[in-house]
């Protein structure tokens, strides 16, 4: 294939853009996650077995750590099959624009423009609203929300789209000028220094929130991702990754489990220590070895479970539930009494909870779908002009860099 495309008529033909029905149940996976985390009420419970369905249900967090995964794994993808395009950062970076830009500003408008007419205290909305707007509106949100506090509406949830949005200002540059192998010691490099920001960071005294929200500490999962893309794309595909995956399971999982445990169920949180921090990159891990088990056998049942048609429609709409979900349980929770403090039944809090659950997430599914069809694909129409000039495939292996090639190999006729 040329690195330019080819014309017909003065047309650019498109590209092959292909869209895997797994890694959508992978998305859909986690937002399941996060909703279950954020979503399900957190009050004081009335028994044992509420104390650990709550803190249970806290342990969802994990889900912001797999979209981080996916997303360093598609975006890298995207970004080496397409390198030595025609016009390869004007069309990731249009493309990022026009899928990401619409529903987020679209959100903030209503959030700074007309939402705070509906507030009794007004001038005080305006005021918190005012510190946080500078960072907001440039992606940023995590660092304002670090600094500053947590905003007056429910838009906590964007310091992760700020982390994936500053992940974009800098990979497509470095993916632009390294080699495939440069690129994976980058990802190692980037794993590492992240584990030990944490662990000096939390030694410290530095907080845990502010820990949580800042790249620079949340990078694993990220580079994981992107890490699992490269190796895909060389000689051998997952192959040197599959060898690894029941060991890095064997591993992580206890340690993730013992970490969430004593953060979770415990007088004495761990988010103050070595353990919280290495939590996050065990769980990175293990979710890296998930996708590499689940792409490595395209016939397995892993993959035939996350091909399900449920986990794919909430896939779909995940982008648009991961906005809106909080500003749903923010109404409900203002305007319904008992969906911000759920009654007791039978002695139990449980069953009201869940319908708080399921209340929230079949609202939030039907807002995303109306703003999918009505609203966000409307831009998404526009990428027939922002074609790629190569094909895009998550699933194949593509030639390594000349650099990856031994000498016999380029001497060979």
């Amino acid at each position: 294939m040329t690195d330019t495309p080819s014309t017909t008529h003065g047309m650019t033909p498109a590209r092959t853009d292909k869209r895997v029905p797994a890694l959508d149940g992978v998305r859909g996976l986690a937002i399941v996650l996060v909703l279950i985390n954020n979503v399900y009420p957190n009050r004081p419970p009335l028994s044992a077995f509420d104390y650990g369905v709550a803190h249970l249900a806290n342990c969802g967090w994990i889900g912001v750590d797999l979209f981080f995964v996916l997303s360093g794994f598609l975006i890298t993808g995207i970004l080496y099959d397409t390198k030595g395009g025609a016009h390869y950062f004007r069309t990731f970076y249009l493309r990022r624009i026009l899928r990401i830009f619409p529903l987020y500003y679209g959100t903030l408008a209503c959030v700074y423009f007309v939402f705070p007419h509906f507030m009794q205290q007004q001038q005080q909305t305006k005021y918190l609203l005012s510190r946080q707007a500078p960072f907001e509106w440039t992606y940023f949100a995590n660092l304002g929300y670090a600094l500053r506090g947590y905003p007056p509406f429910p838009t906590l949830q964007f310091w992760s789209l700020a982390v994936e949005e500053q992940f974009y200002f800098v990979w497509p540059f470095l993916v632009f000028l390294l080699t495939r192998k440069r690129l994976m010691t980058v990802c190692a490099v980037g794993l590492a220094v992240a584990l030990a920001l944490r662990i000096v960071w939390l030694t410290n005294g530095g907080t845990a929130n502010a820990m949580y929200m800042l790249t620079p500490f949340h990078a694993d999962g990220l580079a994981i991702g992107a890490l699992i893309a490269l190796v895909m794309r060389g000689p051998n595909g997952l192959e040197p990754l599959e060898r690894w995956v029941a060991p890095v399971a064997a591993i992580c999982t206890p340690i993730a489990a013992v970490a969430l445990y004593f953060d979770q169920f415990t007088l004495n949180p761990v988010r103050h220590g070595p353990l919280y921090a290495v939590c996050f990159t065990c769980v990175d891990l293990g979710f890296g070895a998930l996708m590499v088990a689940m792409l490595a056998r395209p016939a397995g049942a892993l993959h035939r479970a996350f091909s399900s048609p449920t986990l794919r429609f909430l896939g779909r709409y995940s982008y648009a539930m991961y906005v809106f979900h909080g500003f749903v349980l923010w109404v409900f929770q203002r305007y319904v009494p008992w969906m911000a403090s759920p009654p007791p039944v039978f002695g139990t809090r449980i069953p009201a909870s869940i319908a708080v659950l399921l209340i929230v997430v079949i609202c939030t599914v039907c807002l995303a779908f109306a703003s999918w069809h009505l609203y966000e694909k409307q831009f998404l129409k526009l990428k027939r002009f922002v074609q790629y000039s190569k094909d895009v495939d998550p699933t194949r292996g593509a030639p390594g860099d000349a650099a990856d090639v031994p000498r016999a190999s380029l001497a060979a006729p």
